[in-house]
């Protein structure tokens, strides 16, 4: 009789694996030895998963153990789905630290809830993983969020895009070498909102220099037609409504319109983290200014209102002049 026996178990494309289970001599009054290999299972996840094994193991010594063994690892796969997942678990939560937010499992629902923090400020959303992750992509649909409306749209819009990218292949053709092959999406679209929520309250305006976000939520409840309503332009800048009008009516008028004058960002590797940080260099963005709300980049026009207004100023100094 063999001392090895290998099972495979497949329940869907991502939670599949193979167990090896060993007999040890006086079997069975030794537990079983039981190891675990899967090409879709992460390291993580299958350390843990055996050691789980093993505690269970020592309850059935004494009488047969191969079956009891494999309908346990088979119904331990089913009740917890997002064991698919371990890996990219254990990076959010370690970009969670320091930050005040916190990650929820959902093993019944295959979902994750996060709440993601920075300053005054949060994002919470339910994240669902579905059965053929990740050649299926994460799913949310509503999130709590208290930052301005047009912040909540660009990360809960760039956060699908991400998920989306994550497993839909580009419209320019890859390489003739290269196939498209769907990525998770769960640790890149939640690192992407732990460190937005990190970074957006930290953003200062291009042009006064003031935090874009103030630091009171009392103080962000404003109409979209105050000064310090928030404007986020094409190029991923944050300025403050009034502070981009002056900007846009005054001289110069450069040919091709105005180019933004914040600082560029740059990404940084970080491997031991697993992510790249985005990091403020000294370049400048260089990238014209515009945004669909406005024809910022109508140079003509702009200079045309620039020197009526400059007229209108003119003829009023002549007045006051003349009755002086």
């Amino acid at each position: 009789m063999s001392s090895l026996i290998r099972v495979d178990l497949y329940q869907t494309e991502s939670r599949q694996l193979t167990a090896c289970i060993r007999f040890p001599s006086e079997y069975p009054r030794n537990k079983l030895l039981v190891e675990f290999k899967s090409k879709t299972m992460s390291l993580t996840f299958l350390e843990r998963f055996t050691k789980i094994c093993d505690e269970k193991g020592a309850g059935f010594v004494g009488k047969p153990q191969v079956m009891p063994m494999l309908k346990f690892v088979d119904g331990y796969l089913r009740e917890n789905p997002l064991c698919i997942v371990t890996q990219e678990i254990f990076g959010v939560k370690k970009l969670l630290e320091g930050t005040g937010g916190e990650l929820k499992l959902r093993q019944k629902s295959s979902s994750v809830s996060l709440m993601a923090r920075g300053g005054p400020y949060y994002f919470g959303a339910k994240f669902h993983v579905p059965e053929e992750y990740p050649v299926q992509r994460i799913q949310w649909e509503d999130c709590d969020c208290n930052l301005p409306q047009a912040l909540i749209r660009f990360v809960n819009g760039q956060s699908k895009e991400i998920a989306r990218q994550c497993v839909e292949a580009p419209l320019r053709k890859l390489k003739t070498d290269q196939e498209f092959q769907p990525k998770p999406s769960l640790e890149r679209t939640l690192r992407f909102i732990i460190e937005a929520l990190k970074g957006l309250p930290t953003d200062r305006c291009p042009i006064c220099e003031e935090l874009s976000l103030p630091s009171t939520l009392v103080e962000a409840e404003i109409s979209d037609e105050d000064d310090r309503f928030l404007i986020r332009m094409f190029c991923g800048h944050i300025y403050h409504q009034g502070c981009l009008k002056k900007f846009m009516s005054e001289p110069p008028f450069p040919p091709g319109g105005k180019i933004c004058p914040a600082k560029r960002k740059h990404p940084r590797s970080d491997r031991s983290a697993g992510r790249r940080p985005a990091v403020e260099s000294n370049e400048l963005c260089q990238q014209r200014v515009t945004h669909d709300k406005w024809g910022l980049n109508d140079v003509k026009s702009a200079e045309a209102k620039w020197a009526h207004q400059q007229a209108r100023i003119r003829e009023l100094e002549e007045v006051i002049d003349f009755m002086s």
